[in-house]
């Protein structure tokens, strides 16, 4: 035991025990999954693990497909983060990415004649900044008026979805049945890396991004602060950290994040905004954040692997009979173990005192 709790003191330690965590859980989560196919009559489990978790990466173009629905996860998984780590919860990334993808798709057909570089550059800013100021206002109603972020985030979200919904159908809509922008200029799409799937220059953003915020967070005073806020936030304003601040700070990253999430969705992946286009980027983001600790890498690498389970849940449907919402019942299961895991963690060393207490008062 003290082997182990020195191991988890320290921070390669933490990480070290997540990535134990997370194999455990995901080992556990399919066992759980294999009894419940066995308990629904099928009985082919390996198959079905094998189109699930090997097929889609030996099929043409089956990498890029799956890097194609792990970059918004990435950039969710990295907004939701930001604000837990400061222990924060911005349940709004879902509203902010929608206002993300909306000012990124007006500026991208509004302004013409510009160079490809500068025009991205304006639509990606635009966006992080309309999503980081809507973020911004949960945060200061929190520090103002003690307004709980998930109540105001949530509300939120409907507010701003509804809003964009009445902006593209009414003021901003292409001419045509489908409810969306019309296509963004040439000079603001971003790079794709492989057609004829939507992998685009957003990926490797989001993989800059991961880095930046794992030197953020491991090696800069910020960082440090984020950290012990997060652990206790009554305790790091006795250390001297301005709370409010840090809490306004983390929330204007996070729904930066969510905002360019928004703009590698238009720019990158549709090249307009469509009513309705998300299907839940914003929620799964909570999955990704929660499973990887918060862990700038583990958000990319739980990015990639659910971006794995979508792509082979769409094998499932063609090659089995297997429904696919197994898929998502799977990816439950290493939730609630993860969840489940991380709470033994926290609260293992109280037991522990109360059973040493205890037996001292037994002794005596």
């Amino acid at each position: 035991m003290p082997i182990v709790s020195q191991l988890f003191n320290r921070r390669g330690g933490q990480a070290l025990t997540q990535v134990i965590i997370f194999l455990v859980s995901f080992l556990l989560a399919m066992v759980a999954g294999a009894l419940l196919l066995l308990a629904q009559g099928h009985t082919d489990i390996v198959s079905v693990y094998y189109q699930l978790l090997i097929k889609p990466l030996l099929q043409s173009n089956g990498l890029f497909k799956v890097l194609v629905q792990a970059t918004p996860l990435i950039f969710a998984g990295l907004a939701v983060a930001v604000a837990f780590k400061c222990d924060v919860f911005n349940i709004g990334v879902e509203g902010q990415l929608y206002a993300g993808a909306l000012t990124a798709a007006y500026l991208g057909y509004a302004l013409q004649g510009l160079p490809g570089p500068v025009h991205i550059l304006i639509c990606t800013v635009g966006a992080a900044a309309v999503g980081g100021v809507l973020a911004l206002i949960a945060g200061w109603l929190k520090v103002k008026y003690r307004v709980h972020e998930v109540i105001s985030t949530i509300m939120m979200n409907h507010i701003i979805n509804n809003v964009v919904t009445l902006l593209v159908v009414d003021y901003f809509r292409n001419d045509g049945p489908t409810a969306r922008t019309p296509t963004i200029a040439d000079s603001a799409r971003l790079t794709q890396l492989a057609p004829p799937t939507q992998l685009n220059t957003g990926f490797l953003l989001a993989l800059l991004l991961c880095a930046a915020l794992y030197v953020v967070f491991e090696k800069t005073p910020f960082g440090w602060q984020l950290n012990a806020a997060g652990k206790n936030l009554c305790a790091a304003r006795y250390c001297g950290v301005n709370a409010k601040r840090l809490i306004l700070t983390a929330m204007l990253i996070s729904g930066a994040m969510a905002g360019l999430l928004g703009a590698e969705r238009v720019l990158g992946g549709f090249g307009y905004l469509q009513v309705n286009f998300s299907p839940g980027y914003g929620y799964d983001g909570i999955t990704v954040a929660v499973i990887a600790g918060n862990h700038p890498l583990g958000c990319l690498l739980m990015s990639l692997l659910m971006g794995l389970l979508t792509v082979g849940g769409t094998n499932l449907n063609v090659m089995t009979d297997v429904p696919s919402e197994w898929v998502d019942t799977l990816s439950a299961f290493i939730f609630i173990f993860v969840v489940a895991a991380n709470a033994v963690l926290l609260y293992l060393p109280a037991w522990k005192e109360k059973r040493l207490m205890r037996e001292r008062r037994g002794k005596a």
